[in-house]
């Protein structure tokens, strides 16, 4: 008795929900057949696609990297797929692709923003500040140049113990304390050179005290005033004791040739200042009142390098 009352209860039951199944089944029909509607109509393919914020890389190389589908549903289409391709151009820092009603696509683009040109042993090329390499443009030779004679332009980002890493670093610092380099590289032992904007050549060293470094800088344009014109060059290697070079500056602050060790029509880099010129070399003393200058009329009495 008891089983037969259960089955009836069964019965009952499945007979309200079967109503109930099919109303589901129909639904999800007509959802299925609405997206296969929708994923083949023509209105969603894409019509409109905008590039933004792009200045460096044409808007035609973005587009033909981003490989958009004209016959796909711009709604089916991966915005991760897009961003990914376009990301695959190396002046390109940041994609966001966004879309909107009814086939409007639109890719925002965050561009690197070169801060020095890096002339390397396999040609010249743009770095960012964290060190990622993109091709340059004719506009970015006012930036200032990092020499080295390693292959470094084809590499995606420099490598973080390379030379070049310890010039940007430079560089920024440099930047920071408001003294303007144009060139920076290294000498055969490692040591840092730099070229200011003036044409005036830098001993920097070993990358030590550089703030007090950059700061002599300032000092000694303030209290040279008159003759800096004819300053060619300071060593800043020992920064208690800097001597200052007379002759004439590197003409316009010009790219040096990375090579340019040997040659008598080439400026050299690798001299020691007491050899620059054949013009005396003066030692700046700080025992002194301000605008008094210690000359040494012979190299012995010059601070000697580091």
């Amino acid at each position: 008795m008891n089983n037969h009352r259960r089955a009836r209860r069964r019965r009952r039951g499945s007979s309200r929900i079967r109503p109930f199944a099919l109303v589901a089944l129909l639904g999800v029909l007509l959802l299925g057949a609405g997206f296969a509607w929708a994923a083949s109509w023509p209105g969603f393919r894409p019509g409109i696609i905008g590039v933004y914020g792009n200045a460096r890389v044409s808007s035609s190389r973005i587009l033909a990297a981003a490989a958009v589908d004209p016959r796909m549903n711009i709604w089916l289409q991966s915005s991760n797929g897009i961003a990914s391709r376009v990301l695959r151009i190396r002046a390109i820092a940041q994609v966001a692709v966004h879309r909107y009603l009814p086939n409007h696509l639109s890719i925002v683009i965050r561009e690197r923003r070169p801060v020095a040109r890096l002339v390397a042993k396999d040609g010249s090329c743009a770095v960012d500040r964290r060190g990622y390499v993109f091709p340059n443009e004719a506009r970015d030779r006012s930036l200032p140049a990092l020499l080295s004679g390693r292959r470094l332009c084809a590499v995606r980002r420099l490598p973080g113990r390379a030379r070049a890493m310890r010039l940007l670093s430079l560089l920024r610092r440099s930047e920071a304390a408001g003294v303007r380099l144009a060139i920076l590289s290294h000498d055969r032992y490692g040591g840092d050179l730099g070229v200011l904007a003036d044409g005036t050549l830098l001993y920097i060293g070993d990358g030590t005290h550089l703030e007090r470094k950059f700061e002599e800088i300032r000092a000694l344009k303030e209290r040279l005033r008159g003759s800096w014109k004819k300053i060619k060059a300071l060593d800043l290697r020992a920064p208690s004791t800097p001597i200052v070079v007379d002759g004439k500056k590197i003409e316009g602050g010009g790219l040096l040739s990375i090579n340019a060790t040997k040659g008598r029509d080439r400026p050299e880099l690798h001299r020691s200042p007491t050899k620059i010129s054949s013009n005396r070399s003066r030692a700046v003393s700080k025992n002194r009142p301000s605008g008094a200058l210690q000359r040494a009329l012979s190299p012995t009495h010059s601070a000697s390098s580091p």
